[in-house]
């Protein structure tokens, strides 16, 4: 059986698709922008981000494709807002472990809530302090994997 790079489910693409424009704004990408990576217009963007369409599996692959890519080109000149992006991926995926783990139903809007605030803030120690002030929200195992995925830095 092949394995996915970018394994997806349903709460996978929705997570994505409700945090879309917080993580476009950290890139520093307008709809255009990012409609032009992946091909489609940016009308299509703006559909997605205010679920007007559904984000399919190939646009979650598209997606994830450009935005890890960027991730690894401001590595070498935007340490800092490379960082906030990958926080805001791990957020998105250690909130789905946490609650599978617990057999709980994720929180799409704490998730939104929490990602809109590290795409605000203006650099990765603010947005650290920022997650971690919402520990008891968004959970303690949450906080603690991104706070160590911070740290490996």
């Amino acid at each position: 059986m092949l394995k996915e790079k970018y394994p997806s489910t349903e709460d996978t693409r929705l997570i994505l698709q409700n945090n879309l424009k917080a993580i476009r704004e950290i890139l520093n990408w307008t709809s255009s922008d990012l409609g032009n990576l992946i091909g489609v217009t940016k009308q299509t963007i703006s559909n997605l981000e205010t679920q007007n369409s559904r984000l399919t599996k190939l646009h979650y692959i598209a997606l994830r494709t450009v935005i890890d890519f960027e991730i690894e080109n401001l590595k070498t000149t935007d340490q800092d807002r490379s960082d906030r992006a990958e926080m805001l991926l791990n957020l998105f995926d250690e909130s789905e472990k946490y609650a599978a783990s617990e057999n709980k139903s994720l929180d799409f809007e704490q998730i939104s809530e929490a990602s809109s605030l590290i795409a605000t803030t203006s650099t990765v120690k603010n947005a650290a302090t920022v997650i971690g002030s919402l520990a008891a929200i968004i959970g303690a195992p949450v906080v603690a994997a991104l706070m160590n995925s911070k740290d490996k830095k």
